[in-house]
């Protein structure tokens, strides 16, 4: 009898810990104006397919299973229906716990007031300051043009474009900085700042923000990925030594860069995903053919989150030369943000020139160079 009751026992305390463990996100919307019909809500985060919640008597409620902080992105299908299309809208979740939105549906969600979630409230704050001023760059340039949009071959294209980069980073560069430093101990912080930040600031802005980040934030892992970021930065210049790093190949074996030592060497960032990246390998096998016996080599990183993608495209692509997995975000070190990312590396393992994207009508900077450096020999 003993047995049984300590065995009961222990089932109850063991379901206890798994419930516990089970930690969710409950979100409830409030939601009003004419529908006119379309009452679904849907949500997805990336990588995932769209889902949906229906609104019933003005209100929906979503209850999401919660491990690790992500983006939860949602729109309406009345704005799919009615408006022919739609803008994701973000909420930053980074903890359990009850999100509140209350919002028109003609508004849609970029309208909504959002309550509840300290992380969550704060994104949504940050992302209706990015609105005001995004508002405020416009009216500026109707102001000063005429217009906000011309087509491209309009005379005023040039002109526009140019106030926009202007304004953009006068406006855009104060209010990133100023939030970062109202939410130095926040997690938005330093979220923010590795996403809008780098878009919007110098390389030394940068630095100089992350640096305020509270120590806290800058060990999370979007502060160790934009302090890698930052050290790309610096280290991806033209004429920097190459520091040597080591990442598995294919069969788990690790590959180690100080292998290619004495050689010039194509560094390709690529992943599975990458149209581009794709498009770009029948012309890499052609220059890896014709400089095949010299002293060159091309290396495959693939940058895919995943490795089971990368292991199961090589299968089909067979290019000729080696490929590791980027599974210790070497990409950061070398400050890539874009696919395909290309180095040329000389034997003595500084950088020679860097070439974003793939030429499809003519030579690439990395192919004319290595014309160059052959035809010289």
């Amino acid at each position: 009898m003993k047995k049984i009751i300590l065995s009961i026992t222990m089932l109850f305390f063991v379901l206890a810990a798994v419930a516990q463990e089970q930690k969710s996100v409950v979100i409830t919307g409030k939601v009003t104006g004419d529908t006119k019909g379309y009452n679904n809500i849907l949500y997805y985060t990336n990588g995932t397919s769209v889902d949906s919640v229906a609104i019933i008597n003005g209100q929906f409620t979503l209850k999401i299973p919660f491990s690790t902080t992500f983006t939860q992105l949602f729109f309406t299908q009345y704005e799919m229906k009615v408006r022919r299309g739609y803008r994701p809208f973000p909420l930053l979740i980074d903890g359990s716990g009850d999100i509140n939105l209350e919002m028109n549906i003609e508004e849609g969600f970029f309208g909504a007031s959002v309550s509840g979630a300290n992380t969550t409230v704060l994104f949504n704050n940050f992302l209706k300051q990015q609105s005001d001023v995004s508002k405020k760059i416009s009216a500026e340039i109707s102001k000063l043009h005429g217009k906000e949009y011309v087509a491209q071959n309009d005379p005023l294209a040039k002109e526009i474009s140019a106030s926009r980069d202007s304004l953009s980073k006068l406006y855009m560069e104060t209010m990133v900085m100023d939030f970062v430093k109202q939410n130095k101990n926040e997690y938005v912080g330093v979220y923010v700042l590795s996403g809008q930040g780098r878009g919007s600031l110098r390389s030394e802005q940068l630095e100089m923000m992350y640096n305020q980040l509270s120590p806290d934030m800058q060990k999370t892992n979007d502060g160790e990925k934009l302090a890698a970021y930052i050290r790309g930065v610096k280290g991806s210049k033209i004429g920097s030594i190459v520091k040597n790093f080591v990442l598995n190949d294919p069969s788990g074996k690790p590959f180690s860069f100080d292998q290619l030592k004495g050689k010039y060497v194509w560094v390709d960032f690529w992943a599975s995903w990458c149209g581009p990246c794709k498009q770009a390998f029948p012309k890499m096998r052609e220059i890896h053919a014709k400089y095949s016996g010299m002293n060159f080599e091309i290396l495959g990183i693939s940058t895919d989150s995943k490795i089971e993608p990368w292991l199961k495209i090589l299968e089909t692509i067979k290019n000729p030369w080696p490929q590791v997995w980027d599974s210790k975000n070497i990409m950061s070190e070398f400050a890539v943000t874009a696919f395909p990312t290309s180095f040329l590396i000389g034997p003595d393992g500084k950088i020679i020139l860097k070439e974003v994207g793939f030429e499809p009508n003519g030579k690439g900077e990395i192919e004319k160079k290595l014309e160059e450096i052959f035809n010289n020999k």
